[in-house]
């Protein structure tokens, strides 16, 4: 099975999981951190790419004149549309189609953007270079995703979050992102970090990890909080609960 199967796979499961009120990665308050340093305009047309159900198209969607909505995933489109119908929002389109070979003329966006889904991508680079393709002369391209540690715990980082979700390919570090988009010839316009505090159980709940993972990642995780190997999650408990950090990242970038 390659990367887009499986990928299809984990979401058509996971589609169930998407919260009713169209909110699952971010609350209002996040959304505004990651659109912050976005240009946006209303006369601006936007793109979103591996968009889910739409919540970041949505977001965008209040400031910008239409947004695109493409994903792979028929379930995922599906709650989208049901979500923006019985909401009356009426600038916000869902395609199906795959990120690595988007469906448009060159230069048709004047926004593109790519939230928590690089990590998704077996490479990368392709799904940028589409981007930047369909992207116009000036426009912005903006993507926002989990980056790893910058430490030696970027491959156990990685590790974990494949045991937790198969659709996991690989986190890219923060330098590496802003190198990706030099590689393409984006102009740094903005980037940012800022560390997100997840669940345990609910990031494995999400994803709906196997019980045999679940031990070996509740395994390790008890290890590092005894002083043992590091995995990169950086857990600690709260009560009885335990959590762990996710550094979350946003590059928007202008091409020329």
């Amino acid at each position: 099975m390659n990367i887009l199967e499986k990928n299809r796979k984990a979401f058509e499961a996971q589609a169930i999981r998407f919260s009713p009120d169209g909110k699952t990665f971010a609350d209002d308050e996040e959304l505004r951190w990651m659109l912050a340093d976005l240009p946006m305009a209303p006369e601006l047309k936007a793109l979103d790419v591996a968009a889910g159900t739409g919540e970041f198209a949505r977001a965008m969607a209040v400031h910008v004149s239409n947004v695109t909505a493409v994903d792979a995933t028929e379930a995922m489109l599906a709650k989208g549309r049901d979500f923006v119908r019985e909401n009356a929002i009426k600038n916000v389109e869902f395609r199906k189609g795959v990120a690595e070979d988007l469906a448009f003329d060159d230069a048709t966006f004047d926004i593109v953007a790519c939230r928590y889904a690089f990590h998704h991508f077996g490479d990368p680079k392709p799904v940028l270079s589409e981007m930047v393709r369909v992207c116009k002369s000036q426009g912005f391209i903006i993507t926002v995703d989990i980056v790893v540690p910058d430490d030696e715990t970027a491959t156990a980082y990685n590790y974990y979050e494949r045991l937790v979700d198969d659709s996991h390919a690989r986190c890219l570090g923060f330098g590496e992102f802003q190198s990706l988009y030099g590689l393409f010839g984006l102009e740094i316009h903005s980037a940012k970090c800022r560390e997100v505090e997840e669940s345990v159980t609910a990031w494995m709940n999400f994803a709906l990890t196997p019980e045999e993972r679940r031990k070996v990642i509740l395994g390790a995780i008890q290890e590092e909080l005894e002083a043992g190997t590091k995995t990169g999650l950086s857990p600690y408990r709260k009560g009885a609960e335990l959590y762990f950090k996710q550094k979350c990242a946003v590059l928007v970038g202008r091409k020329s």
